[in-house]
């Protein structure tokens, strides 16, 4: 191929050209100066290179700044198109051959690279000798130019090159080359000349420019220093190298790519100049700035941390943030018992906000309209609103879904703050329905976080049926709308926290075991019992067992029935350890109960025992919190009978039908239920206080070690608080002694049946230091021992005592957790907190046992696909028997873990960690690994390969209604809901599970699951499988399809129609097939079609319901459309008045540009295998 002589990438590829002199020149030299070189520059030319007597490479730099392009340094010495050519290459065998080939080279002698540091080389040129060695006596030919060593300065950028030979050939010169480019008479002198002559003429300046650019390459080459070693040791760090990267530093690499921006974020967000009065600790300060973020994006966040750690100062300093700063209307939703609290604190702050009581949100007639337009709504203890059937959660939905669910200042979607620290009490549908006020029913609110239905989320999280499991599953959803820290966490992440100036002390929880003897207090009936309550079979919980044959019978309801008698069972099993009293008024209530159910079964009637119960309960005497005295058990019939409206309401309730059932096999058993309930009851009735060993053993304990000191008592049930109460008070001469021996302490009992007056004062005056009311210390008001139900473990700060009883059994050590840290406060004055739990010595492990066999056969029947979330709140976990174990032995670590359990898992300690490890050396050391290293280790029974992408998404418009709203404007970018300039960086972790499946179609994207598998420490061992044992390649090629198809199905379900409830579909269905009726409006119906085309809260669904069987029933048309109307209507009425929900914004709405993640934008970050 003939030399052109200029080279630009459009006539004439400069790859061609190289490649074809090249080719004519092995064994001989080659200088190249250039600023880039990358490996596809060196793919192009390999072949020519190897066949080099002798190579330089000097390379150079640009004038950009690595920061504005992203790149990294190695050291000091930027090596920038190199870098990110490697790191956005994709990871595949021929690449990786290719870096291979490339380091053997560089490391061959003939070959060698220097770098000039001098100052900025942008010069690019080619030299070619005709010597074989170094020595460069004879420059032959020269392309200098704009062209890098690199694919695209030598294939398809515009680039401008020209060469310059030592010997050109006649034909290059003669007469007819230059035709038109000299005059005539030149041309004729030129013609003139022997071809000797005119190449010696013609080669000259070539010469002579080749010579000059020869020493100018020479002198540069002198000013440089050598880069060879450096640029091997470069590329075999890169993921196409072979250098050996440790667990330690792809578990640190992971962490810190993936909280990159966090950090970011904080660097550049200095401290705020925004006045404050509320005062936050550190760990405080960094919940309300990802509370913040969370809220721009979702509109609602969820507090979750710790009891104890001050949720109500985080909810106090976004309040300040949006009802000061901005002027937003706010309302605070709380306990009764909280109110005043909130009052005396808002009012502090100088923040207007309505507070409103859970109490007044839960009455039937509950209106809206005061508040309906409000902006934000912070709902303190948000777990209260976990039952979506109950009256103040539909009145709340209303609430939320008033006005368009835009706030009347902002117009902007309303804000939802939820303070709990036990978002999950009884299963993972709590948190979902809790959740549900802010997403508005709107299933696929979290498409763009990767969960196009959050009910079927959730239902799959439940599966793991058990409570820490399903946490974990929902730790994906948990990091985007929830902030949870254990005091654990806290302490070790934050051990120099401080709280208006002063160091925050934790002090030591301290567990001890207090035993009594049970067996003591009955007396040769403990077996008795024990045998009599295993034997009941409470026949009207389980009516679907005695259908006749031939009947047929509902299985998950029978399934459910079973569970319910288990339950029951160990429930009284839990009363019988609790106390004598309330075991006895649970005897007493199952035989009411029975009898009652006895004397209308004798009539042939069959009451559903959930309709049987309303009706008990309507005369005030099934619940089981209920006072009240021993009296000998009869039958309620004739007292239902005797009340008129008892008796009225008792014959609205459905019977059933008794042709259906075997009555007289059912009546066999209800006889034989009575029959032992009656032993039981003849048993325990003459059983007095004076016998009571329990009871005895805390008199004991009060007037013994404990005397003097501030004791708070808790126990599950109200009939034992009062009992407890009335024999510590009595008159009779006994208590009278045990009162004077216990230094005469102010003894005050606290339940359910206390008003919220009442409850205040209770508080105030048993600590009334933490409550602002020293004046009240010292004084007779100033209460020594409170005896409590669970009413008083929530909210409530009572710091000033230090010693705390658990009366009876952990049946659920998530209590424990919650009563401890109404105690456990920052603020505490005391070093060690002493929790102390009564344990039977004797019996035990027969009462443990029992419950333990009928908390395994519920979860069997669980398991089994036949129960529903509603009969599984008193279900003891497995985990809790062992649990119970540990805090009878006084294991002080057990209160700690328990705390773990009870909080959602959250990544917090992986961004603590590495903020304790981030110093600025290190953190250079981070970013100085390159993208694509790999190690693994050895995990028991883990087989699999973790892989770490990463995406820049596009930049999309605001979706409808939202963007980046007026709010965070005005809040400013001091954490407060603002983006640094990388948070588009789209994160993927995906964990290739081996062992549950070796062709690896297992999938797994749990980031809390995959953070278990890779954290490691420093001296953990680097374990990598052969190439024969795992195709690493195949592996990545699976997940990198999975991504992809996550990707375009996420985008699916944004674009597509919302999840809708079925009624809404059927209503829309009827309503179409009148759009043309002439006696109907159509643009009435079209408007209801408008609003039934978008998600409604649960409220509205029933309301729906409720009116098309109304419609069937009637025909009515009119009726329906009203009904519509008022479901979706702007306004707003008492009780039944709602806001539209229809135009909702939603955080996965019209957003345009949202196209899906494709495999070349996604960069391999790094890569662990998990081996055995």
């Amino acid at each position: 191929m003939q030399i052109p002589f200029v080279i630009d990438n459009q006539q004439h590829k400069m790859a061609e050209v190289l490649s074809s002199i090249l080719a004519q020149h092995h064994g001989k030299s080659l200088d190249i100066a250039t600023a880039y070189f990358n490996v596809g520059g060196w793919q192009l030319l390999r072949d020519g290179l190897k066949g080099l007597g002798s190579f330089r490479l000097l390379l150079g730099d640009e004038p950009e700044a690595g920061a504005d392009l992203g790149l990294r340094e190695i050291g000091a010495k930027p090596v920038k198109g190199l870098i990110r050519d490697l790191a956005n290459s994709n990871f595949n065998p021929q690449i990786l051959m290719l870096v291979e080939d490339l380091i053997a080279f560089l490391r061959s002698e003939n070959v060698e690279v220097r770098r000039y540091t001098k100052g900025f080389l942008h010069a690019k040129c080619y030299l070619f000798y005709s010597g074989g060695g170094f020595d460069r006596l004879t420059p032959v030919a020269a392309i200098v130019g704009s062209s890098n060593f690199t694919r695209p300065g030598l294939t398809t950028n515009k680039e401008l090159n020209l060469s310059h030979r030592a010997n050109l050939s006649p034909e290059e010169i003669g007469p007819e080359q230059v035709k038109g480019l000299l005059e005539s008479p030149e041309r004729k002198q030129l013609a003139l000349l022997g071809d000797t002559e005119r190449l010696l003429a013609s080669n000259v300046p070539g010469v002579l420019a080749i010579n000059e650019l020869s020493q100018w390459y020479d002198r540069q080459w002198d000013d440089s220093h050598d880069f060879k070693d450096e640029l091997i040791e470069l590329l075999d760090a890169s993921k196409f190298g072979r250098k050996e990267y440790t667990p330690y530093q792809v578990y640190l690499k992971s962490v810190f790519e993936y909280f990159r921006d966090e950090l970011d974020a904080d660097a550049e967000n200095g401290p705020t100049n925004v006045r404050s009065t509320v005062e936050l600790s550190e760990f405080q300060e960094d919940a309300v700035k990802k509370a913040r973020k969370i809220l721009a994006r979702y509109d609602g966040v969820m507090i979750a941390d710790s009891v104890g750690l001050g949720k109500t100062w985080i909810g106090k300093k976004l309040l300040e943030d949006y009802a000061y700063h901005l002027r937003y209307k706010a309302v605070v939703i709380c306990p009764a018992a909280l109110r005043k609290m909130w009052e005396n604190e808002l009012y502090q702050a100088s923040i207007t906000a309505r507070i409103i009581t859970q109490e007044m949100v839960g009455q039937e007639g509950f209106d809206i309209r005061e508040v309906q337009d409000a902006d934000l709504v912070l709902i303190d203890e948000s777990h209260n609103f976990r039952n979506k059937n109950a009256q103040r959660y539909e009145n709340l939905e209303r609430l939320l879904a008033a006005n368009n669910r835009r706030g009347g200042s902002s117009g902007e979607r309303k804000k939802v703050i939820l303070l709990t620290a036990t978002p999950i009490n009884n299963t993972v549908l709590d948190l979902y329905h809790q959740v549900n006020l802010f997403t508005g029913g709107d299933r696929s609110y979290f498409a763009a976080a990767g969960i196009g239905d959050l009910y079927k989320y959730f239902i799959a999280a439940r599966r793991a049926n058990r409570q820490q499991d399903t946490g974990i599953a929902l730790f994906n959803l948990l990091e985007e709308i929830a902030i949870r820290r254990t005091r654990p966490f806290i302490k070790l992440a934050y051990p120099n926290a401080t709280i208006k100036g002063e160091k925050i002390s934790w002090p030591e929880r301290k567990l001890k075991t207090i035993r009594y003897n049970l067996e003591a207090t009955y007396s040769g009936i403990y077996k008795l019992i024990v045998s009599r309550v295993e034997s009941l079979r409470l026949t009207p919980y389980r009516l679907e067992t005695y259908k006749k044959q031939g009947v047929n019978r509902d299985q998950f309801e029978e399934g459910r029935e079973e569970a319910l008698v288990g339950i029951f069972k160990s429930r009284y099993l839990k009363r019988f350890e609790s106390s004598i009293d309330a075991f006895r008024i649970s005897v007493r209530r199952a035989l009411e109960f029975l009898e009652t159910f006895e004397s209308y079964l004798m009539e042939d009637k069959v009451l559903d025992s959930t309709s049987f119960q309303k009706a008990m309960r309507f005369l005030a005497r099934e619940d089981e919190e209920d006072d009240a005295t021993t009296t000998t058990p009869g039958t309620l019939s004739d007292n239902l009978d005797a009340n008129a409206e008892a008796r009225k309401y008792i014959e609205t309730l459905p019977l059933l039908d008794a042709s259906k059932y075997d009555l007289k096999r059912l009546h066999n058993d209800l006889r034989k239920d009575v029959k032992a309930l009656q032993e039981v009851w003849q048993a325990i009735e003459p059983i007095k206080p004076a016998q009571d060993a329990k009871l005895n053993r805390l008199k004991e304990l009060l007037a013994g070690e404990l005397k003097g000191q501030k004791v708070l008592l808790f126990t599950y049930y109200k009939d034992t608080a009062r009992y407890i109460y009335r024999e510590l008070c009595s008159a009779d001469a006994g208590a009278v002694e045990w009162r004077e021996q216990a230094g005469h302490p102010n003894i005050r009992r606290m339940d359910s049946g206390a008003d919220t007056k009442e409850r205040a004062t209770l508080v105030a005056q048993f600590a009334p230091v933490a409550n602002g009311q020293p004046n009240l210390a010292g004084t007779d008001k100033e209460v020594d021992i409170m005896i409590s139900t669970d009413v008083l473990s929530e909210g409530q700060n009572l710091q000033d005592c230090g010693v705390l009883i658990n009366y009876d059994l952990h049946w659920n050590p998530t209590r424990m957790v919650q009563r401890a840290g109404r105690i456990d406060r920052i603020g505490t004055s005391f070093d060690t907190l002493l929790i102390q739990n009564m344990f039977p010595d004797d019996g035990l492990e027969d009462l443990l046992g029992l419950v333990q066999s009928l908390s395994n056969k519920i979860a069997s029947i669980d398991q089994a696909g036949l129960l529903d979330a509603s009969v599984l709140g008193e279900v003891v976990h497995p985990q809790n028997f062992n649990t119970l174990r540990r805090i009878e032995e006084e294991d002080g670590r057990v209160v700690e873990e328990q705390e773990q359990f009870v909080e959602l898992v959250s990544s917090e300690f992986m961004l603590q960690t590495l903020k304790g490890i981030l110093d600025d050396q290190k953190r250079q050391m981070l970013e100085d690994l390159p993208d694509g290293i790999h190690s693994g280790l050895a995990r028991e029974g883990a087989k699999g390969v973790f892989f770490y992408f990463m995406a820049e998404a596009e930049n999309k418009k605001p979706r409808r209604g939202k963007g980046k709203s007026s709010s965070q404007n005005q809040l400013g970018s001091n954490g407060n809901g603002s983006s640094s300039n990388k948070s588009n960086r789209q994160h993927f972790w995906r964990y290739v599970n081996l062992a549950d499946d070796p062709k690896g179609e297992k999938i797994e994207d749990n980031r809390y699951l995959i953070t278990n598998l890779i954290q490691c420490q420093p001296d953990t061992p680097r374990i990598v499988p052969t190439d024969f044992e795992v195709d690493i390649f195949a592996l990545q090629e699976k997940v990198i399809a999975s991504i992809v198809q996550s990707a375009v199905e996420q985008v699916a379900v944004e674009e597509a129609p919302k999840i809708l409830d079925p009624i809404q579909q059927t209503i829309a269905t009827t309503l179409r097939g009148y759009i043309n009726n002439p006696t109907v409006s159509r643009k009435e119906v079209i408007a209801a079609l408008d609003k039934l085309n978008e998600p409604q809260p649960g409220v509205y669904i029933k309301a729906l319901r409720k009116a098309y069987d109304e419609f069937r029933a009637s025909g009515k048309l009119e009726n329906l459309l009203n009904a519509v109307k008022s479901v979706a209507g702007a306004d707003a009425s008492p009780a039944t008045g709602v806001g539209a929900a229809d135009n909702q914004p939603s955080p996965t709405d019209s957003e345009t540009n949202n196209s899906p993640i494709k495999r070349e934008d996604l960069r391999l970050i790094c890569f662990d295998y998990i081996w055995q």
